[in-house]
């Protein structure tokens, strides 16, 4: 299978001669004490079968190889070894994880450092790392504050650092280098190093249009694993109008280009919202084009930015369900080619999504000054205090600070959702979102059809879709114009 734009599907066949990806790899996590396959945003457990199958996966030896030897090791007949291997080896292909062929990249090899962790149960799974509130954007439904962080207040490379070695050593596989916009930081490089030595699977989430090749093929040499680009649109006066900047979209399909040559996984980060979803044909082809492995057609969730704007981002529900149409028939159509996650519009669900995966159960973010949060929003919600990475411990944090224990678990919640048979898998929902609509972060998630705020909150998203679309207050540091929008749009949430 080529690695190029409009790559096919990688059908694995006995001749085949598979191997993981650049982006892709066995990892042992010394922290949970089990063997994980490492991949964009993603950690998959693997049984004592399909470690001993995915550790003969050299781009040498062909599927009929490993079937053979299997056959012997285990006194199993080979063709049934070969349906099973076959099988398995489909399903990560499909993933777009596999090749055929060596890669010719190599990911870096685990520092002695990453191999000594000691064992921590139920850590986090990933570290959210907003490096800086600066951007060269200005969505009007970005997730960062209103009230973004200034640069002297940032976390050094080398405070990074030692925020990534611990998040590493309490069980975290997964690091996002975010913002704001990561590429604005002149010490980037250095602080991906740290990441790196700390053994951390590192995706790289950027606007892209402050990168340039010579600096991409930097990152990649020190071990960067994935990009996820995010896109406005592809129509170019809406993806400038919607981002307040010029010129956006041919950097991006440069960047995304860059990326794949370099044999970094990519993924595409497409928001949705009323002054785009016209265009989810074009942008599932703008992925399928630049060679992505995944696209993100992420509804807006409705709280920092996006609260402000809600009235110019919300669509109808005919429009919402137009887009699941849209994605059902894309994933079947592209199987094997591009992998989607779609994340659905909560105005119009009928129960809510597990925000984060619970809170405080699988993510860490921390802002550019050191605040350690729950989840990205959480400083939405009143009344919770927010350890710093500077002047405490993150292990000590995880599972003792205030706000990671304000709404961890079940025992916090309220009916309907204390004795719900849904209660701990979605956790009640998203507390952010919560707070937004009722006033109060112990309600269910309106999003939710058991919540008695639901039918409000969805007449809310009915009655905003069908009016003209206001102008967006842009994202930017400061302003009485953004903070009397603000003030506007929460006095009227629950109108």
């Amino acid at each position: 299978m080529s690695e190029a734009a409009g790559a096919t599907r990688f059908v694995v066949a006995p001749d085949s001669k598979p191997a993981f990806t650049r982006y892709s790899r066995l990892h042992h996590d010394v922290v949970r004490r089990r063997t994980v396959i490492l991949a964009p945003e993603r950690a998959y457990e693997l049984d004592p079968i399909g470690l001993a199958v995915l550790g003969l996966l050299d781009g040498v030896a062909s599927v009929a190889d490993i079937a053979a030897r299997l056959a012997k090791d285990y006194a199993a007949p080979v063709d049934v070894i070969m349906k099973d291997v076959v099988k398995l080896l489909q399903g990560l292909a499909d993933k777009r994880l596999l090749r055929d062929g060596p890669d010719p990249f190599a990911p870096p090899p685990l520092s002695a450092a990453a191999s000594s962790y000691a064992p921590f149960d139920g850590g986090p799974a990933g570290l959210l790392a907003e490096l800086t509130h600066r951007c060269p954007l200005q969505c009007p439904y970005c997730s960062n504050p209103l009230d973004l962080e200034r640069a002297n207040t940032e976390l050094s490379a080398a405070e990074w650092g030692e925020a990534f070695r611990q998040a590493a050593s309490i069980g975290a596989l997964q690091l996002h280098l975010s913002g704001g916009e990561p590429t604005i930081r002149r010490d980037l490089e250095e602080i991906l190093a740290y990441a790196v030595e700390a053994g951390l699977y590192t995706n790289l989430v950027t606007s892209a249009v402050l990168l340039t090749r010579e600096r991409l093929e930097r990152l990649a040499e020190i071990g960067l694993d994935h990009v996820q680009v995010s896109i406005q649109d592809v129509d170019p006066a809406s993806a400038d109008r919607i981002s307040a900047y010029e010129g956006g979209v041919e950097k991006k399909r440069a960047v995304a280009q860059w990326t794949r040559e370099l044999g970094l996984g990519l993924t595409i980060n497409a928001p949705m919202h009323r002054q785009n979803l016209d265009r989810l044909p074009q942008i599932i082809d703008f992925a399928v084009e630049v060679g992505a492995q995944r696209l993100e057609v992420a509804h807006i969730q409705y709280y920092a930015w996006a609260q402000v704007n809600r009235a110019a981002l919300i669509p109808t529900k005919e429009k919402f369900l137009e887009t699941v149409e849209i994605v059902d028939a894309a994933k079947k159509r592209l199987l094997g080619v591009l992998n989607f996650d779609f994340v659905i519009h909560d105005h119009y669900a009928s129960r809510p999504k597990a925000c984060t995966g619970g809170w405080g159960r699988s993510i860490i973010a921390v802002t550019p000054s050191g605040k350690a949060l729950p989840c990205h929003a959480a400083q939405t919600l009143p009344g919770l205090a927010f350890d710093n990475v500077r002047e405490r411990p993150l292990g000590d944090i995880w599972r003792n600070g205030e706000a990671f224990n304000a709404y961890r678990g079940v025992s916090w919640m309220k009916e309907p959702c204390r004795t719900c048979d849904r209660r701990e898998i979605d956790y009640g929902g998203c507390r952010c979102q919560a707070f937004a609509m009722t006033g109060d972060a112990t309600a269910t998630d309106p999003a939710c059809g058991l919540s008695p705020h639901h039918e409000d909150f969805a007449a809310l998203g009915e009655r905003e879709s069908r009016q003209p679309a206001p102008p967006f207050v842009y994202r930017r540091l400061g302003g009485a114009e953004r903070r009397g929008a603000a003030a506007t749009a929460l006095e009227g949430q629950s109108a």
